[in-house]
């Protein structure tokens, strides 16, 4: 079975900041890595781990950027949209536009769809 990766996991997994949530998320993420665990992990769980790391948190995008990347090269990550998702998170690196935007930039580049923004 596919579980839906939820973005509290990721974050606690990345941030460390709650204990028992901490254990449990390396748990998790342990079984992810050596594909024990198959998940998927949504466009917008991604936006929402990126949004909170960088607002909530204040953590400089530059230091969030790999960490989500290196998450979706796990074995057990089975994303169709893996590709989009990482090509996305290149954009951000690159170009310093939002997540959404990026997300766009990237179907477009990636997938043959046309763009009205600016920013690709």
């Amino acid at each position: 079975m596919v579980y839906l990766l939820d973005a509290n996991i990721i974050i606690r997994f990345l941030i460390g900041d709650h204990q028992k949530h901490l254990v449990k998320s390396i748990e998790n993420f342990k079984d992810i890595e050596s594909a024990k665990l198959q998940v998927e992990i949504l466009d917008g769980v991604l936006m929402e781990v990126f949004f909170v790391l960088t607002k909530f948190y204040k953590l400089p995008k530059d230091e969030v950027i790999g960490d989500p990347k290196t998450i979706l090269a796990l074995n057990g990550v089975i994303n169709s949209s893996k590709i989009i998702l990482y090509e996305a998170l290149s954009i951000i690196e690159a170009k310093n536009i939002d997540f959404m935007d990026a997300l766009i930039c990237a179907k477009s580049k990636l997938q043959g769809f046309g763009s009205d923004l600016k920013k690709c």
